[in-house]
Parts: structure tokens; C-alpha cells; sequence
């Protein structure tokens, strides 16, 4: 009886361990980690590497590549699937530790007139195709994209996100079912559009989604994704399931040498800017775009975004000739293999990036500038926390060496000012082992920008409470100190956190009807109860109470105490109440969440009467001549600019412009301009001049209702065009104001009319 006991005990712990082992090796695989340069590489066009390509690609440090996997070409008879194209791919890849990430797109010509699926036999052909290529590759690491840019032209005819969501669940049902450890991911949005993106997370797509891919494309530097990245990690966590931690990843995302004021110098700074960025917002995958050049039209911006150039040479190594972008990839590679991101160290200049690296207890430096001004220079005795005694080595990104065998503490007579203060980064490789930089790199790292809700401020207290430091938290949590042991140069070390509201309050100033408005948005529509205090130049003081119902998105505020011939001061005041009785502190966010700020008004309208306005203001057809449009601009007896117009079919725009030159005093940040919106869809801009000649024109706002509508305009050139003059988008001051701009649709409207009031500078302490 006891044998047979023991018997049966080692077939059941048999069977345990048979049925086991497919439980532990039916685990999905891991996205890449981030640890440099796992999740690094390129978009590429070719499913056949020419002689010397691969290995030319994993010699500048690529270990993931994106390929369109597409429908049409391997779904040539109608149910009949041919991989072999990517199967020797995949067999290429794997040789050279190049990890796949293929794209489920675009459509088929047997279903939906070759359009992108929206019939249910469509969806339904398109997710048996996606599922039986990931039965095929199964167990092979490949992250599987559902689609490309459905956003836009992509999505033929037209985008249309009802269509997607549709198409994107039955995929991820199909592929869930037939291959349930294979990583889905979506929707590689181009940009970071958090409207596409929220109506694909309340469709349930996260449901099915291992990770959430974005092409945060623009022609700003890469450290202006920051606050975007935080703000779609706040809408994924808003809307993701419960337990799930949803990565954000950086699909496709370049710089092309042919866009004005680009070439293949400025690409190469922005490839490692944009890859370190992404790392310190935590997204584990940095796709650039493109592999090589795609032409040789040296006007084309499209045939310009690669880290090679065109030309294939088949008898030499490198098989193609290297690009800046190729020489820095590959320098980062190499300088931080192993290392990842740590945090980044303020420096008390906010267009300063110093970003520490480790690895263990050893730890690797970058060091950039997003400004294009002269700056005072700063001596890394000041910004670096290192001890008496480090030596380091400093190389450009490009990995040229600069200096090696340097001490901070002897000083010596080294010109770093050129090399500190560049776009172009450069790397800080501490020669020997620094007890500061492991206390540094012990310490807590504050993401670098934050969408505030309770549990998230409640989390990061905690944090800090747990932290065994000497320093302070600011009550906005925008940044805390740490001392450093003695006798650190610096003597501090400090981090730096953007903190957004979740529900932010945006006070937008107004001048009319002799008095100033203040309109309230409140975009979030939560109800708020709070005051607005406004504190002019004269010692006076005056407030008003602000009360926000439920639902309520917009207010306007009067405040006839404030004379319109004073600067002043305004704050706003209040909190938020949550259904569990708690309370945090709403931020005074102004429209660029500055907190206190002073305004000015421009030019009084209520000074004119209808005779005297005609004499100063005009407006003006713009855009293409051919195009036909009627425009007039009269003074209301409200004493708001009137402009009434009409656009035929094409590209056409009025401005509302001074007859005479018009200067701007001091250094605003922004102009606001509030006014009675037609609800037409056209948009509403505005153009500014520099000294030198440069011409600006902020991004502009659509009126999407009708009614009072407010909209701010940057005036520091962050978020502009430009062209003339040096055409460099520094604002060199003083600066005058050109127009106020209706931009059409290009489709034939009107007739319209906007009413003005008198636009108002805002200026920052």
C-alpha cells in the first residue's frame, strides 16, 4: 500500500511538472528593457539586406528595427498567406540580435475596394491575417503594431477612429486567441494626438494592448515632448485595467536634414537628445526615422531623415556613407552600453539637460542646451557633484574627444564655455569611482514632468518621506534640494519636476467696455469654488470670487476696480474636492503655467472713435491671390474690432493689421486676444516681428463655437514658425506686432464675422 502510495505521488508530481512547464515557458516575452542600447534602431524599407547593410546596422548599436509587415503583399489570393519574405528577414535579424517590431497595415485589395477595412468582412479577413502571422512567428520576441498613423492620410479614405477601434479589437480578440503570449501593441499615432489616442482607450483597447506606440514627430527639439509624455501616461493609467502597467513607446520618431533650417549636422544633435529624452520619460523603445536617406532630392524632406546617406557602395565597408546622425548613434551606443537613466540634475537653468547615467556604482554624464542665446557660463564645478580628486573625460557627441584627465577642483585653464553651453551634447565620463555621483544616484528620481491627481501626489510624498534627506519640497512639488555631503563644490544637489494640473483653472485677461474681463476655463468641467486676486502696480488690492457648478467649462469675470492704464498682478486661489473628502491645492495655471503673471493692454480700442480706428487699423487679403475673398473691419459701438469676411474655394486668410508699426514694450511672454467666435471652424492666429527682420506667427486656435472664445499666443518663439532675417527663431527684442490673422479651411465660407476686443500682453516675473 505505501508503494503504491509513493507511486502515485511521483506520477501526480510528475504531471505537476509537465503541466507546469508550459505555464513557464507560455509567459509573454518582455519589451526591452532600459538598459542602453536595448530598444534602440531604425525604420527600415527592405525585407532583403543588401551585402554589408546588417551588418552595418548592428554596428552602430541597433538592437530593434520596424518594418511594415503588409497585408496587400502577403495576402496576394485571397486566404492564402506567404511569410517567406519575412521569415529571411526575421532568420537575418536574429543573427545579428536584432529584435523585430512589424506593423500590421495597411489594407488589401480583395476587401473594402482596397480601402482600410470597415466592412465586417474586412475586419474579419484582416484579423485572421494578423493572427495566423503571429501563430507563424510565434515565440520569435516580435512586437506586433496594429497599424501605422491612423490619424491621418494613412487611413484611406479618410481617418476615422470609430473604424480603427472596430478593426484594432477584433484583431487583438484574434490574436489573443490564437497566439495569447504574443506582444500587440498600437496605435502609432503620428504626434502625440491625445484625442485619437483617448477615444482608443475608451474603445478598450488597452485591454488589449501590451504597450501604447506614438510618433511624436515635430520640428522643435525632443525635450519638448516631455510634458506630452506625461500627459498620455496620465491618460493611460486613467483608463488602463486594473494592475496594468501599459510602457509608452517611441515607434517612429525623426529629424530630416532637408527641412528648413535642418541639415545633416543639426540631425545628428537631435538623434541622442531624442533618445535620451525618451529614456528619462521611461519609454523603452526609440525607433528613429529613417535607416538610410530614401533619395537624392536634396529639396525633398522626405528622401532626408536617414543616418546614412543614399548611395549603396557594394565593394567598401561601410556600405553606405555614414551621416552625422549614424556617427552619434553609434558614439551612444558604445559611451553608455550598460548604463541607464537615472535622473536629471537641475542646474538653475531651465534650458540646461545635465542627465546621469549608471551602472552599478559607475556613472556617465550628458550635458546639452535647448537655447540658442548666449548664456553666462556656468563651471561644472557648480553643476557636476563630484568630489576632490575625480578626473574625467569629456567627448562630444560625435565621440571626439574634448578633454580627458580633467579636475574640477585643480581648475585648470580649459575652455569648456563652447563645448558646456551647445546644442550638440556632450558626455562627462568620471575616470575614477566618486562617492557624490553614488549618493546622487541612490537618491529618489522625480520623473521629470507629472500630471498631478491625489493618489499620484499622495505616492510621491510618501517617496519622499521615505528618503533620508536634508532639503525642501516645494508646495507645487516643481523641485526639491538635496544637501551633499562637504566640501562638494555645489554644495546641493537638485532635482527639478514640472508639475501639471489634472484640472487646471486657465485665466485668460480682457480689456472692453471700460473695464477688464477675466475669462475662465476650466476644461475639466469639475466643479471648483475659489477667488481671483489681482494686485496692481498702485498698492491696491481687489478680488473677486470665482464659483464653478459642475459641468461649467467657461466663465467670465469682470473686474471693474483695475484701471486699464495699470499693470497688475493676478492669482488664482482655490481647491479641489474629491468624493473621498480630500483636498489638494489647485495650482494658480495661467495659459503657460507660469503661476503669478502681469499684463498690459496692447492697444485701447474704447480710445477711438469709428473715424479714428478706419485711420489706425485695416484688414487685409492674404494668402493666394487668386483665391477670392471680401473682408471689412469696422468699431462696433461695444468698441470691438468687427472684421467681416467671405473665402471662396482655396487658401486664403485675412489680417487684422495697424496701418503704422506698432512696437510691443519689454519682453511679453504671450498676447491673449478674447473675441466673439463665429463657430466656423477657421482659425484664428497671430504674426509678430523681431528687430532683425524675423517674422514669427504662433500657433493658432480654431473657433469651434460660437460665442466669447479666448486665445493666448506665444510671444518667446517656443512654439512658432518663422522665417526672414536670420531666420535662427531666437526673438531678438524689441519685437512689433504685425496682425491679428482669420486663417480659412480652404473651403469656400461666409460671410463671417469676428468681433475683437483689445489685445493684452502677459508678462512673466
Amino acid at each position: 500500500m505505501k508503494t503504491k502510495k509513493i507511486a502515485l505521488a511521483v506520477v501526480l508530481i510528475s504531471l505537476f511538472c509537465w503541466l507546469a512547464i508550459p505555464v513557464v515557458m507560455a509567459q509573454k516575452p518582455p519589451l526591452p528593457s532600459n538598459v542602453i542600447p536595448d530598444g534602440l534602431g531604425y525604420n527600415i524599407h527592405f525585407t532583403d539586406a543588401r551585402p554589408g547593410e546588417m551588418e552595418m546596422l548592428a554596428d552602430s548599436g541597433a538592437t530593434i528595427i520596424r518594418m511594415d509587415f503588409g497585408w496587400n503583399g502577403t495576402e496576394r489570393e485571397k486566404g492564402i498567406y506567404d511569410f517567406s519574405a519575412f521569415e529571411r528577414l526575421t532568420d537575418s535579424l536574429e543573427k545579428h540580435n536584432i529584435r523585430p517590431l512589424y506593423i500590421l497595415d495597411y489594407s488589401n485589395r480583395h476587401y473594402d475596394e482596397g480601402l482600410s477595412p470597415y466592412s465586417d468582412e474586412g475586419r474579419a479577413a484582416f484579423a485572421k491575417w494578423a493572427a495566423a502571422a503571429a501563430v507563424h512567428f510565434k515565440d520569435r520576441g516580435i512586437i506586433w503594431e496594429m497599424y501605422n498613423e491612423p490619424n491621418i492620410r494613412f487611413w484611406r479614405p479618410e481617418p476615422k477612429s470609430d473604424d480603427y477601434i472596430k478593426l484594432a479589437l477584433e484583431t487583438g480578440k484574434a490574436i489573443r486567441e490564437a497566439a495569447p503570449n504574443e506582444l500587440y501593441i498600437g496605435p502609432a499615432t503620428s504626434e502625440i494626438d491625445m484625442d485619437f489616442l483617448e477615444q482608443c482607450f475608451q474603445g478598450g483597447l488597452l485591454e488589449y494592448w501590451d504597450a501604447v506606440s506614438v510618433h511624436p514627430y515635430r520640428q522643435k527639439g525632443p525635450e519638448t515632448a516631455i510634458p506630452e509624455y506625461a500627459k498620455l501616461r496620465w491618460l493611460i493609467d486613467k483608463y488602463a485595467p486594473e494592475g496594468k502597467h501599459i510602457p509608452i513607446l517611441s515607434a517612429e520618431w525623426g529629424y530630416s536634414s532637408a527641412w528648413g533650417n535642418y541639415n545633416d549636422d543639426i540631425q545628428g544633435k537631435m538623434l541622442p537628445r531624442q533618445w535620451m529624452v525618451n529614456l528619462a520619460c521611461d519609454v523603452p523603445i526609440s525607433i528613429w526615422y529613417d535607416w538610410h536617406d530614401d533619395g537624392r532630392d536634396p529639396k525633398e524632406p522626405e528622401h532626408h531623415f536617414g543616418t546614412t546617406n543614399f548611395e549603396y557602395h557594394r565593394d567598401r565597408t561601410p556600405v553606405y556613407d555614414p551621416k552625422p546622425s549614424y556617427i552619434a548613434a553609434k558614439t551612444f551606443s558604445e559611451t553608455f552600453k550598460g548604463f541607464q537613466f537615472n535622473k536629471r540634475i537641475d542646474c538653475g537653468n531651465p534650458d540646461v539637460y545635465l542627465f546621469l547615467f549608471s551602472k552599478g556604482k559607475e556613472h556617465r554624464l550628458a550635458l546639452w542646451t535647448t537655447s540658442k542665446e548666449q548664456q553666462e557660463f556656468l563651471s561644472l564645478s557648480r553643476i557636476i557633484p563630484f568630489e576632490p580628486g575625480t578626473t574625467f573625460q569629456i567627448i562630444d557627441h560625435l565621440g571626439q574627444e574634448i578633454v580627458k584627465n580633467y579636475d574640477l577642483w585643480d581648475d585648470p585653464e580649459i575652455d569648456l564655455e563652447q563645448a558646456i553651453y551647445s546644442d550638440a551634447p556632450i558626455y562627462v565620463i568620471p575616470e575614477n569611482n566618486d562617492s557624490n555621483l553614488n549618493t546622487v544616484a541612490e537618491y529618489l528620481s522625480l520623473p521629470m514632468a507629472l500630471y498631478l491627481t491625489e493618489s499620484k501626489c499622495k505616492e510621491l510624498n510618501d517617496l519622499l518621506l521615505e528618503q533620508d534627506w536634508d532639503g525642501i519640497a516645494a508646495p507645487q512639488l516643481q523641485w526639491e534640494r538635496f544637501r551633499l555631503p562637504e566640501p562638494t563644490p555645489c554644495g546641493f544637489f537638485h532635482q527639478k519636476m514640472a508639475v501639471h494640473s489634472t484640472r487646471p483653472i486657465i485665466v485668460r485677461p480682457s480689456w472692453g467696455e471700460n473695464k477688464w474681463f477675466f475669462g475662465i476655463d476650466n476644461p475639466s468641467g469639475d466643479a471648483f469654488s475659489g477667488s481671483l486676486v489681482i494686485n496692481d502696480s498702485e498698492g491696491n488690492t481687489s478680488f473677486r470670487i470665482v464659483d464653478l457648478k459642475e459641468g461649467e467649462t467657461h466663465k467670465t469675470v469682470p473686474f471693474p476696480l483695475v484701471r486699464m492704464d495699470v499693470k497688475f498682478h493676478v492669482n488664482l486661489y482655490g481647491s479641489e474636492t474629491h468624493d473621498d473628502d480630500n483636498t489638494i491645492s489647485v495650482f494658480p495655471l495661467f495659459p503657460n503655467n507660469s503661476g503669478q503673471l502681469s499684463f498690459a493692454l496692447f492697444d485701447d480700442f474704447s480710445k477711438y472713435d469709428a473715424a479714428s480706428f478706419a485711420e489706425t487699423w485695416q484688414v487685409l487679403p492674404d494668402g493666394d491671390n487668386k483665391v477670392g475673398s471680401e473682408q471689412s473691419v469696422e468699431l462696433t459701438g461695444e468698441k470691438l474690432a468687427k472684421v467681416t469676411y467671405k473665402f471662396e474655394d482655396g487658401w486664403k486668410f485675412v489680417r487684422l493689421a495697424p496701418k503704422k508699426a506698432m512696437p510691443i514694450e519689454g519682453q511679453p511672454k504671450s498676447m491673449t486676444v478674447s473675441f466673439n467666435a463665429d463657430g466656423s471652424g477657421n482659425r484664428i492666429g497671430m504674426r509678430f516681428a523681431d528687430s532683425k527682420g524675423q517674422t514669427f506667427q504662433p500657433k493658432n486656435e480654431p473657433m469651434t463655437r460660437e460665442g466669447r472664445q479666448y486665445v493666448t499666443f506665444d510671444l518667446t518663439g517656443k512654439d512658432t514658425s518663422h522665417w526672414g532675417g536670420p531666420n535662427d527663431g531666437v526673438v531678438h527684442y524689441p519685437i512689433r506686432f504685425d496682425s491679428i490673422i482669420i486663417d480659412g479651411t480652404r473651403k469656400a465660407c461666409g460671410p463671417f464675422s469676428v468681433e475683437f476686443a483689445s489685445p493684452v500682453l502677459v508678462y512673466g516675473e
